[in-house]
């Protein structure tokens, strides 16, 4: 198991939006059946961050549900109170618009006592929950607590608020600063028009301005109970889940029909934050409600190489988000849905494959520029030469480009050769990307077209690498790997076909198919689908140099093609992505000579490491009866078992697993056996 020898020098939790509430209608105790659901979802909350021991929490706001001129708003606080001192460790709150009055905007009424921020309003916070704004340290950094409903307000409190936050930046030049509000400054993008979810201008303006100067790490904000991230000159922006409820309006960004409540308790999209402070970083979490899996990744701090993720669905939408009450019904709310990006940081995924369309779109190539600062790298296909404006924005984003990956049939390689010469060249200078040949066969059934080379048609490997025009026109090219070839078999292939030249292989494994090609067991097929994601992921983490594209990210379930996917259609974690996250983990960050051995019951696939044999375990789907079982010594070694979609671990062997599910019991998940370095 990876030991992590990078310690977090310290970690916290972030949880937001609460709404608890004393009404007597809506009782804390019971009674009204959201209510008693938000109780019961904060006291899950306060649990498992007990369980998880970080240093301290922060709450983001809208603690209660009422007003604070609610005859029921001193029974709610008193309720919060009573619920959170079960927490463990110190909490530190932040004022919500339901907590001490709403910003003030065209679509809500003028200052008055009943609605907007007041002093009367802030007084009444004050009395229940402590200031409005302060700071706290912890670990040499600073953490800044700051009421964001009182700007524009024209309040007193707003001028003396922004002379506190201009002085205390001003005295703590150097440190890690932290920012907590309830306000997202923005949703997608920092000039997007004012509306009920961000901070309007001036505001907006000059508090990017403030904390751009004074160079603050992170901004964490609540209110619009979803996930939403950006990075602006440095800064992390994240506006996270609520613990209880999601809200109406954001359920648009999926299309397809919601669940539980009308989405409303959907667990997967609940949740809180757990951030792990580093030296040199910080990594946040998002920890779902439904989440039982006890490990967690990120693409900021993965253990080693990963997949390449091939995102065939559309991964930076931007809705039109409306109004399920009585605000903003004159404007259009366009905000960027941001919850493939979580769901492929939850699986420690930092090489992502892309058409050349998302370089050319401007509102997707500057988030491509944004991941590109954070580590990601991509691969760029495209069919056929690039033109001029297509090698424009080549160049334009070369520092995150790993590869570019140029679609042709076969008969037009020969013709592209001098041409991608002259492109390496041009592209080349100052980065390091790749350039690769795939051929596209179509397909007069089905319409449909099939990836890549493919290893056993040594005709077409022979042409191809006999063709010296392509020596220095190309780095390499791009192999598929049929649905009827697992992962390990194809790679195994791949490189009896390259051996004794310089050419380097991408492979791609697909896990898309006809619909009717599966139908005849959807088990059999999602183990299938199960075996080839997580022998992908060992090959990819054996090969460091080489690309291994998956494509099977989101589940297409409807019309005659399908996979089972990595997530759903509302990117909440399946299966796949869980063994993604296991893996990624758990695997050493160095793993080489993988060798494949096959048994009536498993294959398995062995890889070396630093510290000792590694074992991935998945179900034989072959009918053969060839076994070519592991050594006997090997096979009775003792190691840590895990199921890779459930987290369980035992201590075991292979012979005595082997031996516990004969008689006909199979795998239902993959396994990795991590065996004891003797």
């Amino acid at each position: 198991m990876n030991t992590d020898i990078d310690r977090p020098l310290f970690s916290f939790a972030i949880v937001a939006d609460t709404h608890l509430t004393g009404d007597e209608e809506l009782n804390f105790e019971g009674g009204d059946d959201y209510a008693s659901k938000l109780a019961s979802m904060y006291d899950g909350v306060i649990a498992r961050v007990n369980a998880m021991k970080p240093d301290f929490v922060v709450h983001l706001g809208d603690i209660t549900d009422p007003v604070p001129t609610s005859t029921a708003f001193d029974d709610s606080a008193q309720a919060f109170h009573d619920a959170s001192k079960n927490f463990d460790m110190p909490y530190y709150l932040v004022p919500g618009n339901h907590d001490i009055g709403e910003k003030l905007h065209p679509a809500l009424p003028k200052i008055d006592e009943n609605v907007s921020i007041t002093k009367y309003a802030i007084d009444k916070y004050e009395q229940h929950f402590g200031r409005q704004r302060y700071s706290f340290e912890h670990e040499d950094c600073l953490f800044l607590v700051i009421n964001s409903m009182l700007h524009n307000s024209g309040l007193v409190e707003e001028q003396e608020q922004w002379d506190w936050l201009v002085q205390t930046l001003s005295d703590n030049d150097g440190k890690r600063i932290f920012v907590f509000a309830h306000y997202p400054i923005y949703l997608s993008d920092r000039n997007e028009p004012d509306f009920y979810d961000n901070i309007d201008e001036p505001a907006r303006g000059n508090l990017i301005e403030l904390l751009e100067q004074h160079k603050v790490e992170g901004y964490y904000a609540g209110h619009v109970h979803n996930y939403f991230y950006n990075y602006l000159n440095g800064m992390h922006q994240f506006a996270l889940p609520s613990t209880g409820i999601i809200r109406t309006d954001y359920m648009e960004f999926f299309r397809t029909p919601p669940t539980r409540d009308m989405g409303s308790f959907d667990p997967n999209k609940l949740g809180f934050f757990w951030v792990d402070m580093y030296a040199d970083k910080h990594v946040p979490h998002m920890i779902r409600a439904s989440d039982e899996l006890p490990y967690r990744t990120h693409s900021w701090k993965s253990t080693g190489a990963s997949v390449t993720m091939d995102l065939r669905m559309s991964w930076c939408d931007e809705v039109d988000i409306p109004s399920a009450w009585g605000l903003e019904i004159f404007e259009r709310k366009h905000v960027r849905n941001d919850y493939p990006i979580a769901a492929l940081w939850e699986m420690g995924v930092t090489d992502l494959r892309v058409p050349i369309y998302d370089l050319m779109n401007p509102r997707i190539s500057e988030r491509v520029k944004q991941l590109a600062v954070l580590g990601h790298r991509f691969t760029v296909v495209m069919l056929g030469l690039p033109n001029e404006a297509r090698r424009a924005a080549l160049l334009e984003h070369s520092a995150g480009i790993k590869a570019i990956e140029v679609v042709a049939l076969f008969d037009q390689w020969l013709e592209f050769a001098a041409p991608l010469k002259e492109l390496r060249r041009e592209l080349k200078q100052g980065s390091d990307f790749e350039v690769y040949l795939n051929a596209v066969r179509p397909e007069v059934e089905g319409w449909t077209s099939h990836h890549g080379m493919h290893a056993d048609l040594t005709d077409e490997v022979d042409w191809v690498l006999n063709q010296t025009e392509l020596r220095d026109g190309v780095d390499g090219f791009v192999f598929g790997i049929r649905r009827d070839v697992s992962p390990v078999d194809g790679y195994a292939a791949i490189q009896s076909c390259l051996a004794g030249t310089n050419y380097k292989a991408m492979m791609h494994v697909p896990c898309v198919d006809m619909a009717w090609a599966a139908a005849s067991s959807n088990d059999v097929a999602e183990k299938g689908e199960l075996a080839r994601v997580a022998e992908a992921t060992l090959l990819a983490r054996a090969n460091p140099d080489m690309s291994v594209i998956i494509d099977n990210f989101v589940e297409l379930d409807r019309g005659y093609c399908s996979c089972q996917g990595l997530v759903d259609r509302l990117y909440n974690p399946k299966d796949g992505s869980r063994v993604m996250t296991s893996l990624d983990k758990l695997l050493p960050k160095n793993l080489t000579n993988p060798s494949n051995y096959q048994t009536s019951q498993h294959r398995i696939i062995m890889c070396d490491s630093d510290s000792g044999h590694v074992l991935l375990i998945v179900e034989n789907g072959t009918s053969s009866e060839q076994d070519t079982s592991l050594p006997e010594s090997l096979s009775n070694q003792q190691g840590t078992l895990t199921d890779l979609i459930s987290g369980e671990e035992i201590s075991t062997s292979y012979s005595a697993l082997s031996e516990r599910i004969a008689g006909g019991h199979t795998v239902q998940s993959p396994l990795l056996l991590i065996l004891n370095n003797n």
